[in-house]
């Protein structure tokens, strides 16, 4: 295994399997995540599907059966190629208890297996922090009208969408996985405690920044954050990105598990801005 420049093995190996192999070259190349993988944080490596297409043509994919219009991936080259990559199959249905022997678990649990979906679980944060803690992420790119739905049953596999909204393949998901995974790698970010303070790191948006100048065209950066108090700051930078959070997603407000560690005075700012907000847009209406 390849040694990274501080003499550690890769923490972190992504397997990208895609039919685009070339759509991931600036992805490997480009910023924090080219960097990284110079140092040896973490690689990235693609897996062209079309090698193991069935026949002369190297066939992936065929016409639902049942009719209608688009082309679906077949299940023979993705299951070779899985099998190839390391991935056994399911000897029971995925609802069956004891599915994997001792060994095969104690694997999975450092390594992950998924595939890129409109109809999948949305990925967040929390999941990127999951799966930044393992040590191999295999992501399919999901493609076409769909992928055979058994694979589902032969494979342990994890369906993530990045929102709802179709794309034209999954490689544009499988992307934004692995930069969200990748950066949280120590090491990746030049301070990583900027990462603690991302949006959704904590369950809500993340605070406004501001850099210099100190004003510019007569707009002027907050008080608060030129006051060197560092306490104030903080309270500051919380309750900025408590009302952020209240304008742009107020859906995520309304979680339990975000709304139960809210303090009284936090709710009250939020009941505050929420009003506001009602106030500008009855007066926009008119």
């Amino acid at each position: 295994m390849k040694m990274n420049e501080k003499g550690n093995s890769h923490r972190l190996t992504i397997e990208i399997v895609t039919l685009f192999p070339d759509y991931f070259t600036g992805l490997k190349r480009q910023s924090i995540i080219g960097r990284g993988i110079d140092s040896g944080l973490f690689e990235i490596k693609t897996v062209n599907l079309r090698d193991y297409g069935i026949g002369k043509h190297r066939q992936v994919d065929d016409t639902p059966f049942g009719g209608g219009g688009g082309m679906t991936l077949m299940l023979e080259p993705l299951t070779n190629c899985l099998i190839d990559l390391g991935y056994k199959p399911q000897d029971k249905p995925k609802n069956s208890s004891n599915s994997q022997n001792d060994d095969d678990n104690d694997s999975n649990k450092r390594r992950r297996l998924i595939l890129t979906s409109a109809a999948g679980k949305r990925f967040e944060q929390n999941k990127a922090v999951e799966l930044s803690l393992l040590e191999r992420v295999t992501i399919v790119c999901g493609h076409y009208l769909g992928v055979d739905e058994r694979v589902m049953d032969i494979f342990d596999i994890e369906e993530l969408s990045v929102g709802d909204f179709v794309l034209t393949g999954g490689e544009p998901a499988a992307a934004i996985l692995s930069d969200a995974i990748c950066r949280l790698t120590p090491g990746a970010l030049g301070n990583f405690s900027s990462a603690l303070s991302d949006s959704h790191q904590e369950g809500i948006l993340g605070p406004p920044v501001y850099t210099r100048p100190e004003t510019f065209r007569g707009v002027t950066v907050p008080s608060e954050l030129l006051s060197g108090n560092h306490k104030e700051i903080e309270r500051f930078r919380r309750e900025s990105a408590l009302k952020k959070t209240a304008q742009l997603r107020p859906d995520i407000l309304s979680r339990p598990e975000i709304a139960q560690e809210l303090s009284k005075k936090e709710q009250a700012l939020i009941g505050n801005e929420r009003r506001d907000i009602k106030v500008s847009e009855s007066v926009d209406n008119k």
